[in-house]
């Protein structure tokens, strides 16, 4: 698979590979727990106006990498928006991350696990 999550201690790691990598111009993020605010796993629709900033879009379809939408920044790596894992973060790099995982249901429980403050 090209986008792989690790649990860490403190952190959640996303690992890009392969095209992936290229596409989203990113080979991973480590994102502290504490910046978790809020997880879901499901259905992500970028809006239309979105602004592009570094990556890949694919009308209806592919989307990878950085995104400003209303002064928000989105770091996306989907093809399917269905099976994605959406964090809302505070204090990191991105204030929106939406990631294509086989399992989003399973991952979203994980995080939860390790995240009191969302409890």
């Amino acid at each position: 698979m090209s986008r792989q999550i690790i649990f860490q201690e403190n952190e959640l790691v996303i690992k890009f590979s392969g095209m992936t990598v290229v596409a989203g111009l990113k080979g991973e993020l480590n994102i502290p727990y504490s910046s978790i605010k809020n997880v879901q796993a499901g259905n992500f629709k970028l809006h239309w106006a979105a602004l592009r900033i570094g990556g890949t879009s694919i009308p209806f379809g592919y989307k990878a990498g950085r995104f400003l939408y209303k002064g928000e920044k989105y770091f996306l790596s989907y093809n399917n928006p269905n099976q994605v894992v959406i964090l809302d973060l505070e204090g990191y790099d991105y204030d929106k991350v939406a990631v294509e995982i086989g399992t989003p249901k399973q991952v979203k429980n994980a995080i939860l696990k390790r995240c009191p403050q969302l409890v």
